[in-house]
């Protein structure tokens, strides 16, 4: 089987609301990676992960745009690895999964299968673009060291993994009370090789209010 859990749980701090249902072109952010998953041969079930107040909405949605391989709204915690690890406790403990942000509604669709594709041979698949820019480490306001930058990638969603190992990254994550800002940094801990697709440029992630206008373009 293949899941899909979409995250649809921040509260915008930094934005000033929830972006995931802010609108561009009159359809929420989130519906734009929904409406993908659910289109997708290869999606078996979909798990959305939302706030409380906002699973009637989500609800909602669901019938508006009639996204008929959603199972379960599931309420989020406290952090982004909370409102995941929420999720992954109602999925079997086989099969593979897709994890994916809302925030990025731009993602190509190939992606899905590409990922589903070789998560299967390798048990965990993400994609990634290379930097573009010279990275420096900065600590105080004084520059530390040149990072060297032909190593170094910008990680994407969906992220795909066996559901075997996922559970296993997450287990021991709380076991150590270890935190990281994406699910293959806790699968790199399981010291499991991760395997590495092209994603997209226009794969961006919504974090500032500008950039609503610049997916706006891209559409």
């Amino acid at each position: 089987m293949n899941i899909a859990v979409i995250l649809a749980a921040g509260k915008g701090k930094r934005f000033g609301q929830a972006k995931q249902f802010v609108l561009i072109k009159d359809k929420p952010v989130i519906i734009y990676s929904l409406e993908k998953f659910n289109q997708s041969e290869l999606i078996d079930r979909i798990v959305v992960v939302t706030t409380k107040n906002k699973v009637a909405h989500v609800q909602q949605l669901i019938k508006t745009y009639h996204l008929s391989k959603i199972t379960d709204i599931i309420v989020g915690g406290k952090e982004r690895q909370d409102s995941i690890f929420n999720a992954l406790k109602i999925l079997p403990d086989t099969g593979y999964v897709a994890i994916h942000d809302s925030a990025r509604p731009l993602f190509n669709p190939d992606l899905i299968a590409q990922g589903f594709k070789q998560v299967k041979k390798h048990q965990a698949c993400i994609p990634v673009l290379p930097v573009a820019d010279t990275i420096k480490q900065v600590k105080l306001n004084k520059i530390v060291q040149t990072l060297d930058r032909a190593d170094l990638y910008y990680a994407q969603t969906p992220q795909f993994f066996s559901l075997k190992l996922i559970k296993k990254a997450y287990h021991k994550a709380y076991q150590e009370k270890y935190y990281a800002t994406d699910d293959a940094g806790l699968v790199e801990r399981t010291r499991q090789k991760i395997y590495a697709i092209t994603g997209h440029k226009q794969n961006i992630k919504i974090t500032e209010p500008s950039d609503l206008d610049l997916i706006e373009n891209y559409l």
